[in-house]
């Protein structure tokens, strides 16, 4: 059979390994539609990118920032009507790799699998090294105590981290619900007092005028505002750990990037509205860092400063224990497969989790701190999260350009779903996904945060790694074809 006739499976096998895996235990989790959405909302740590993100979204696009996030959001609820389709006839766990590989292929699907490795791991690194810095500046400036190596809550975080990855996921998502909830709240207070008191030039829906949008630098505006989303799209990650994943992964999909829309786009016009259209921009530019905690002293009061700083350490620690399951479950679908060492695919016996994989995960992370530990953590932060978001990037585009061939080649096969499902939606959101990757790709110095000599050498690592899983698979496909034809959590017959 050839790879464009194998590469998308009918079979079933949502239930379990599939026929490869025989009687192997699977993982295994009782999450709902709220808690999956939580356990991927936490990865985007929304706190984290109303402190650090969008500030930098106005000080690209000034009073129009709201707009850049309601483009944002209407780009990526179209790739999800594409992306949750589809989830429909392919009901194989393991996300990005699974559907890549459906579409366009094994060899495609296996460098997709390390590119989405690569980049969550980047982002968790650099998630890891701010958290070793707003808890030491929390520790000092909040409570008055000693100042610590950044490093030693970094490498402490990683242990926890790991402790919590090792157990059934449930264990996990009622950490990071609990989480989401005190960021949600905190927000929502900010929202509720700006509103009420509002800014100094009062109430106004001027920041939706297009007029307001298009002054500014719209397409870094954009780039910033696709960016803060990163992490809803790992919903399909924990397909075999729900209840009914048929109904739950679209669910949680769908509300995960509609909350975080609204969230996003409220928070960023009330901001605008606290320092007011024609003196927002300037302030963001000029402290970005300061520009949430500054407003929300003003207007809710100095403790919530004091909450916003502790709110902000629990923001980021449960965006890399949700990184962590992430990465842990490719690892696992991978190792199941076995593309990379079969332990990977080890479930625990007890907690049903990807134990093995996720301690390979935390032993990753644990090095990848103690490397940093002579940098300045602050820069490393900044290139690696800037440099981990182009992958996934690349991976969504990848994932759109999938559901328009799995489509395609399932013509006549397919008869409930309608052509805005199957051809239009994931045309506009390749097309727009597109445009997102081109910005990111010419930007990227000014995403990374660094020199143009680190930007090139983050480029060099993140294509190498693609080319090394397509040189991968092709040795596979001549050398071990019985690994070939698992590739993707392709079902064997």
């Amino acid at each position: 059979m050839s790879e464009e006739t194998d590469s998308h499976p009918v079979v079933d096998t949502a239930s379990g390994l599939g026929t490869q895996a025989g009687a192997r235990p699977r993982l295994q989790g009782r999450m709902g539609v709220i808690a999956v959405a939580l356990t991927v909302l936490a990865f985007a740590a929304p706190l984290a990118s109303v402190v650090g993100v969008i500030p930098l979204v106005i000080s690209s696009a000034g009073a129009g920032a709201p707009l850049a996030f309601v483009a944002a959001t209407l780009v990526l609820v179209i790739f999800s009507v594409g992306y949750t389709t589809m989830s429909r006839y392919l009901p194989n766990p393991g996300a990005f790799y699974a559907y890549i590989t459906a579409g366009l292929g094994r060899t495609v699907g296996m460098a997709a699998s390390l590119l989405a490795v690569l980049g969550y791991f980047m982002i968790g690194t650099g998630a890891c090294l701010f958290f070793g810095i707003v808890s030491n500046d929390l520790v000092v400036n909040t409570f008055g105590g000693p100042s610590s190596p950044w490093w030693l809550y970094s490498l402490a975080l990683v242990v926890i981290v790991g402790i919590f990855g090792y157990f059934r996921i449930d264990l996990s998502a009622k950490v990071l619900s609990l989480a989401m909830v005190l960021e949600v709240v905190v927000v929502l207070v900010f929202d509720l007092a700006v509103a009420v008191r509002a800014g100094p030039e009062g109430r106004s829906l001027t920041p939706f005028a297009w007029g307001s949008f298009k002054s500014g630098a719209v397409g870094v505006a954009l780039l910033f505002a696709v960016i803060t989303f990163i992490g809803f799209e790992a919903t399909a990650i924990f397909r075999e750990e729900t209840k009914d994943p048929r109904r739950t992964i679209p669910r949680a999909t769908y509300l995960a990037v509609l909350f975080m829309g609204v969230f996003y786009i409220v928070v960023t016009w009330l901001l605008v509205g606290a320092y007011g259209r024609a003196h927002a921009k300037a302030v963001a530019t000029a402290d970005a860092p300061a520009m949430f905690s500054d407003a929300m002293g003003r207007f809710v009061g100095t403790w919530a400063r004091d909450v916003i700083s502790v709110l902000v350490v629990t923001s980021v620690f449960a965006g890399v224990l949700s990184c962590q399951n992430i990465i842990a479950r490719y690892g696992y679908s991978l190792g199941t497969d076995r593309a990379l060492p079969s332990s990977l695919g080890r479930v625990h016996p007890r907690h049903a989790s990807p134990y093995v994989s996720s301690l390979v995960v935390s032993v990753v992370f644990f090095v990848a701190v103690l490397a940093f530990t002579g940098s300045d953590p602050a820069i490393a932060y900044a290139w690696l999260s800037g440099a981990g978001g182009f992958p996934i990037l690349l991976l969504m585009f990848l994932t759109s350009l999938a559901v328009l061939v799995f489509f395609h080649r399932s013509r006549g096969e397919i008869d409930d779903s309608t052509r805005w499902h199957t051809v239009i939606a994931p045309a506009l959101a390749t097309a727009a996904l597109g445009v997102a990757l081109y910005l990111s790709f010419t930007n990227f110095v000014l995403l990374t945060g660094g020199s143009r000599g680190t930007a090139i050498a983050l480029q060099v690592v993140i294509w190498v790694v693609f080319l090394a899983g397509i040189v991968l698979a092709i040795v596979y496909r001549s050398r071990r074809p019985d690994i070939y034809a698992r590739i993707g959590r392709q079902s064997i017959t």
